[in-house]
């Protein structure tokens, strides 16, 4: 069967992966001239089960509402989006009872640990070179903050094969010396022992040679114009700017854009672009850093080792498909590590470090769409928000056995957490 796949960022490069090792002649189609330039290139790197609890628990909601006003905040909104988002705000708002969350986390890490167990399963018969760790995660939590609350939802988590620590300042520093200057600061910490993380866009090239040695072909510097519709409930072909590119199945994974070409089909994605900013420092020989990735749940700030760079991160803005690179909201991000790892100025050239800002395609519940459409031969496999390149592995084999079988093997998970 040939298979045309829209978008080759981590999502799509893992699909084509998936499908041409289903013996499927693919087709990968992007704008850009590599895959992985857009969303996959400079993301948190975070490989993480344990950060499947969607943005709208019932008491983040009341924290989002304050962060909203707050000049200092990790989250904003740029007045321009607010016409954009009143329809999706409204359903995320939905979706942010107990019952509701506890479902869409449930579904989140159904599919981030097929993801994490699939990407295990590739590295045993691939050789893959991402600058991966695979030493856990760790939260830590300052005086005052949300530790107890947190600990709580991680058991619910833990029910559904979440592992996890909970250590004092001792074994904070134990895993992380680096934290010594400031480790009055906090109370305690989270360690999760199964998550992973690395560099997303080097694992989407890998991804994408894996697919090419398999017979996949790469379409890069190709827009997609329009999914045109046949006569009946099937798509006819996808008109680029390099000509029309006909197939017997088409799976749309272009992250924020996908409603965009969706829309004309009668098919309404409640997904909406969350702009991410990321900043990532050449280390240049320095050790003085985290050995696995630290997160600082007072400052909602991260720093993720990838071999000699630290990638940090922390802000989100809700600025429709505004990409432009804020330089002060990345020395902001910056400067929220600094106090963490206050020493790091002393042996890094602070002035080398790399802005980036990419958008997160977001549900209003969390879950990604994942499955067949109203289009018997359209499949879906977008909508991720902040956990791409997370479920990428598990959501590509789900939307594989959607092309290639109509279902999905093994019940895996159930098809209905991530239907229209």
């Amino acid at each position: 069967m040939k298979v045309a796949v829209l978008g080759a960022g981590v999502v799509g490069s893992a699909t084509a992966y998936m499908l041409a090792k289903d013996g499927h002649g693919v087709t990968i189609v992007d704008r850009c001239d590599k895959p992985g330039m857009e969303t996959s290139f400079a993301n948190g790197g975070l490989m993480t089960p344990s950060d499947s609890s969607p943005w709208n628990s019932p008491g983040t909601v009341q924290r989002l509402w304050k962060m909203l006003f707050d000049s200092n905040s990790t989250l904003k909104i740029n007045p321009s989006a607010v016409p954009s988002i009143v329809g999706w705000g409204l359903k995320f708002l939905a979706n942010s009872t107990y019952e509701r969350h506890k479902a869409n986390m449930i579904a989140n890490i159904r599919i981030a640990s097929l993801s994490l167990q699939t990407l295990r399963n590739i590295r045993e018969t691939s050789a893959l070179d991402y600058d991966q760790t695979t030493r856990g995660t760790m939260r830590v939590f300052p005086r005052g903050g949300r530790m107890a609350e947190f600990v709580q939802m991680c058991r619910e988590m833990q029910e559904w094969g979440v592992n996890f620590e909970v250590l004092d300042q001792g074994q904070i520093l134990e895993k992380e010396p680096c934290l010594k200057d400031v480790i009055d600061r906090y109370v305690g910490a989270v360690f999760f022992p199964d998550d992973e993380s690395g560099d997303a866009h080097k694992f989407t090239n890998e991804m994408a040679r894996l697919a090419t040695s398999l017979g996949a072909q790469f379409m890069m510097n190709t827009s997609v114009l329009e999914i045109v519709k046949g006569s009946s409930s099937r798509i006819s072909h996808v008109r680029t700017s390099k000509g029309d590119i006909h197939a017997d199945a088409y799976v749309l994974s272009l992250g924020s854009y996908s409603p965009i070409l969706a829309r004309p089909l009668g098919i309404n994605l409640p997904i909406i672009p969350v702009k991410g900013y990321s900043v990532t420092l050449p280390l240049n020989g320095w050790n003085g850093g985290p050995t696995r990735p630290v997160m600082d749940d007072g400052y909602h700030a991260m720093m993720v080792p990838m071999g000699d760079r630290l990638r940090m991160g922390g802000k989100a803005e809700f600025a429709r498909y505004n990409t432009h690179t804020d330089a002060k909201e990345g020395r902001r991000v910056l400067n929220d590590i600094l106090k963490i790892l206050p020493a790091m100025v002393s042996h890094v050239d602070i002035e080398a470090a790399l802005n980036w800002s990419g958008l997160r395609p977001m549900t209003p519940g969390g879950p990604p769409l994942v499955g067949p459409t109203p289009y018997s031969n359209l499949f879906l496999n977008t909508g991720h928000g902040p956990l791409g390149w997370t479920m990428s592995c598990g959501s590509a084999k789900l939307a594989a056995d959607f092309v290639t079988h109509g279902r999905v093997l093994n019940n895996r998970v159930n098809p209905r957490d991530y239907a229209l």
